[in-house]
């Protein structure tokens, strides 16, 4: 694809597919760092993540070209799904219950999204797939729907974190020993972190 060269790289540490997605947007103060902008960044979030191979892109990245508006609806679709999706990880990790209204707009979504599973027979297993991925400008969205769902109803949904600095919204899956790690990543927010207490004791000292 043309624009897959220009397309942004997502960090996709958080632990699950679903704080993957809402991680989109890294710091919601700043909407710059918001690399969800455009259709083609679905796509390129969609298979940098595994969830469609290059032909599944290249058919749905010729629909959006073929029918603009309903592209913009996908994505617009996407970027409110990713808000929901973020205030309830966010709320879990504060320990608040999530707001009704991101749970519905959650809630709203699964049944046309789990209505496309399908069990498909590969070799001598059967394994979960979705039915004509690409068909459906909306397809990159059903799995992601589809791990959030299962996160939320998993004893892994204790274990997700909001990052403490003071400029991120990054999530992410605690699975340090302790349960104690507080930063997206120690050589980002933890070390400006490190840093702005640094400059305080040394100004208060000095």
């Amino acid at each position: 694809m043309q624009e897959e060269q220009h397309s942004h790289s997502f960090d996709l540490s958080g632990g699950a597919l679903g704080l993957d997605f809402a991680n989109t947007w890294s710091d919601r103060g700043r909407p710059e760092t918001d690399h969800l902008r455009a259709y083609t960044d679905l796509l390129a979030f969609a298979r940098q993540s595994g969830l469609l191979d290059t032909t599944e892109e290249s058919h749905l990245a010729s629909r959006a070209e073929e029918d603009p508006r309903a592209a913009e609806a996908a994505l617009a679709r996407g970027r409110g799904l990713r808000e929901a999706l973020y205030g309830i990880f966010s709320a879990l990790a504060a320990s608040r219950a999530p707001a009704d209204s991101d749970l519905e707009r959650l809630n709203s979504a699964l049944p046309e999204a789990f209505s496309r599973l399908r069990l498909e027979q590969r070799e001598d297993d059967l394994v979960w797939t979705w039915a004509a991925p690409d068909e459906a400008l909306e397809a990159p969205l059903w799995p992601v729907l589809r791990s959030a769902a299962a996160l939320l109803t998993s004893e892994d949904r204790r274990q997700v974190r909001e990052c403490a600095g003071t400029a991120c919204t990054w999530l992410f899956l605690d699975r340090s020993r302790n349960r104690s790690r507080r930063w997206c990543s120690m050589e980002s927010c933890g070390n400006r972190a490190k840093a702005r207490r640094h400059y305080r004791r040394k100004s208060e000292t000095g």
